[in-house]
């Protein structure tokens, strides 16, 4: 993990936090509700200046920010809430209004952030680009070039991200139901994906597009079925050559696949040493593409919708996923992360090699604005201490009409600090575990 990538982690989480508490001071201000400070970032002072009987402070440390709504008391340094122009005594939807502010400041953040990337780098709609024959789309002869994919086996689909999802959630060996909007007639149609199911021959292997260094392929993962259940070839291994023709060649994929589980001569490039191994290839059964290729979005309207979408999306998945940890479908610790895991998924963008700036640009502003959704998303968990609590006991009081007891409020305090310790444990548990695999 570089130190750039560290900083670059630091700042970015130092900056949405500092956006979600300038969304709560802001509405706070609009609704003539007492501030006493806004603190940017965290730590010894920086700068300082007051205006308004606000006091003002950039500090040091970017890891989080703060608005304070009650004054503090000189002698005891407790804090007094006797003002009624501050948070606590204002009315209901007032305070419901500014807990839902920082939430919704991170979403504005994140879509405004998808903007700028999907402006520059541009994105995908979901319109049928061209239709490729032998396919399972142009098996269907229904669907044509431009038409609108609706829903993916029932599931409204809203964007790139979310298709793909529910496309990695199935085999690509199993039959899809879609509906679609025709472009040319504007009706809605749905039609199945058959598979046409064919054995052939592989090495059972998964490799990084294009040719490395090496002119080879570098390995990325092996199947235990390798060379009948005997495996030869090993993750990282950048393999040269099938039967002395080079990977390079387009006919290597021909050749493999017609080896009929013949003995192939590998030459390849393990620890910086070559060498030539044999192995026969592996007999499976595999499926024709399923041939949905989207269309590159265009203009201003498609990209903006495009930014809106995707933080749905995002919440979404993220919402499935939990789904899926507590039914015990994934492990909890693929799920959940912490500043670890994104400090490790920043240092994987920045330190990539053979990557150009560009493209790590653009890998970290989607990683930002999804970082950005996340916070959002995270914060309305009804947990003390987060703003979802806040909002959930204000609605309560709304519909109560009264407020909840001091002593019921301590007791909800309590587990809500035993909640987020263990939930930071937990997270960096999560973090470590994935790191080691």
């Amino acid at each position: 993990m570089s130190p750039l990538s560290i900083i670059i982690c630091i700042l970015g989480l130092g900056i949405l936090a500092a956006v979600h508490e300038i969304g709560h001071f802001i509405v706070a201000r609009l609704l003539k509700i007492k501030v006493y400070e806004l603190s940017v970032f965290v730590g010894p002072k920086l700068f300082s200046w007051k205006r308004k009987d606000i006091e003002y402070y950039i500090r040091l440390i970017p890891l989080g920010a703060y608005v304070r709504f009650s004054e503090i008391d000189d002698e005891t340094g407790e804090l007094k809430d006797d003002n009624p122009e501050n948070l606590i005594n204002q009315a209901r939807w007032k305070r419901l209004l500014v807990s839902l502010a920082g939430p919704a400041m991170n979403v504005i953040l994140g879509i405004i952030i998808f903007m700028i990337c999907f402006s520059k780098f541009g994105f995908l709609e979901l319109k049928q680009d061209v239709v490729v024959p032998g396919t399972q789309v142009a098996a269907t002869q229904m669907i044509e070039e431009g038409d609108t994919i609706l829903k993916f086996n029932g599931q409204r689909v809203f964007c790139q991200m979310d298709l793909s999802y529910y496309l990695g959630k199935v085999n690509n060996s199993d039959e899809i139901t879609l509906q679609m909007k025709s472009a040319r007639t504007g009706e809605k149609y749905e039609v199945i994906l058959v598979p046409e199911i064919t054995e052939q021959y592989m090495l059972g292997i998964t490799h990084y597009a294009g040719l490395d260094q090496n002119q080879g392929w570098t390995i990325t993962s092996v199947d235990p079925s390798q060379n009948e259940g005997d495996p030869v070839l090993k993750a990282k291994d950048s393999i040269l050559s099938v039967n002395d023709v080079p990977v390079s060649d387009p006919g290597i994929s021909d050749l493999v696949r017609n080896s009929k589980g013949e003995t192939l001569t590998i030459r390849l490039i393990r620890n910086g040493e070559e060498m030539t191994v044999t192995m026969r290839a592996t007999k499976i059964k595999s499926s024709n593409l399923r041939g949905i290729y989207l269309r590159d979005g265009k203009g201003f309207v498609s990209c903006l919708r495009e930014s809106i979408v995707f933080p749905i999306a995002f919440v979404r998945i993220s919402i499935d996923a939990l789904a899926q940890a507590f039914t015990g479908n994934v492990p909890a610790y693929d799920v959940v992360s912490g500043p670890v895991g994104i400090a490790s998924v920043v240092s994987d963008v920045v330190d990539a090699p053979d990557t150009d700036s560009s493209e790590k640009i653009e890998m970290l502003l989607i990683l930002l604005g999804g970082i950005s959704v996340g916070l959002a998303f995270t914060n309305m968990l009804p947990i003390p201490g987060l703003d979802g609590n806040a909002i959930v006991l204000t609605v309560v009081e709304m519909i109560r009409g009264k407020k909840l007891s001091r002593k019921a409020e301590q007791v909800i305090n309590v587990i809500g600090f035993v909640m987020i310790i263990g939930l930071v444990i937990f997270a960096l548990v999560s973090d470590i575990i994935r790191l080691s695999r």
